[in-house]
C-alpha cells in the first residue's frame, strides 16, 4: 500500500527548498527504498508556509529510508532552512483516483 510522508515548514527561500528537494531526486531516485517522487507545495493563503508531500510505495521502504545517512544528511540541509519547527505527518493511502 502506498505511503505518503509530509512536511510543513515555514521558509523564507522557497527557491532553497526546491533546490533541496531536486538535489535529493537526483541523487536518489532508484536508489532510496520505496521512493515514488515528491512535490514541494506553496501556500497560497499563508505566504511563507509550504508543504512538502514525499510519496513511498509502502510505509515499510519509507522507514527503510529513513534510516539512511543520505536520509540524515538531507534532513540537517532542510532543518538549515526553515524557520523553527518540521510538522510531519504520515498518509497511508486509502483510495488513488486517477
Amino acid at each position: 500500500m502506498r505511503f505518503t510522508q509530509t512536511m510543513t515548514v515555514r521558509a523564507t527561500d522557497g527557491q532553497a527548498l526546491g533546490d533541496l528537494m531536486a538535489a535529493w531526486n537526483e541523487a536518489e531516485a532508484g536508489k532510496a527504498p520505496g521512493y515514488l517522487g515528491s512535490r514541494l507545495l506553496a501556500d497560497r493563503d499563508d505566504p511563507g508556509r509550504f508543504l512538502i508531500v514525499v510519496d513511498f510505495s509502502s510505509f515499510a521502504e519509507a522507514e527503510l529510508n529513513n534510516d539512511r545517512a543520505e536520509t540524515a544528511t538531507w534532513a540537517e540541509k532542510l532543518i538549515e532552512l526553515v524557520d523553527g519547527d518540521v510538522s510531519w505527518g504520515n498518509y497511508d493511502a486509502v483510495q488513488q483516483v486517477g
